[in-house]
């Protein structure tokens, strides 16, 4: 089973985990278009990532306290063109919310802050051929999706799926 995760935001990151190989990972941000509050993901990059994949596994987020309207609108902007890519090729979806796959990565209970700095460690830890990119701090993003397709096919519903184990 191949596992796509996406960490919207306003660089959407992507990992895909093929099960049959668990400890390799492949990372990335999905290309972007448009300027401005209409800059967002690339459908199109979306698809390509989108070949021989199984489900995608989405991080169910919303507004952050202090927000303003225009970042929201562009976040809104983001999440939707992922959706709507993934669901156009009829790829299962699994929504997840940021408390549910980090507590079964061990990143609840500290700091935002900290929680992006342990995130890169502990996929720094389970892929380390991807040391170079998780070492990087603006590439939070990236380990924060290899550890949701983790999250999906080690302690959410991708465990159940055939040929998951």
């Amino acid at each position: 089973m191949r596992i796509i995760a996406f960490d919207p935001g306003r660089l959407a990151s992507w990992a895909v985990l093929d099960t049959s190989t668990p400890q390799r990972i492949t990372v990335g941000e999905v290309e972007l278009l448009g300027c401005g509050r209409l800059r967002r993901p690339c459908p199109v990059h979306i698809a390509e990532l989108l070949s021989g994949v199984d489900s995608a596994v989405i991080e169910e987020v919303g507004a952050r306290p202090g927000q303003g309207g225009s970042s929201l609108f562009t976040f809104g902007l983001c999440v939707g063109t992922i959706l709507g890519a993934v669901s156009a090729h009829r790829v299962q979806i699994e929504l997840v919310t940021p408390q549910k796959w980090k507590a079964a990565s061990r990143l609840s209970g500290v700091s935002k802050e900290t929680a992006k700095d342990v995130a890169r460690s502990l996929a720094t830890e389970l892929w380390p051929e991807q040391k170079g990119v998780f070492r990087i701090k603006r590439n939070h993003g990236m380990a924060e999706a290899a550890l949701m397709a983790r999250w999906y096919f080690l302690a959410g519903p991708g465990r159940d799926v055939d040929g998951a184990g």
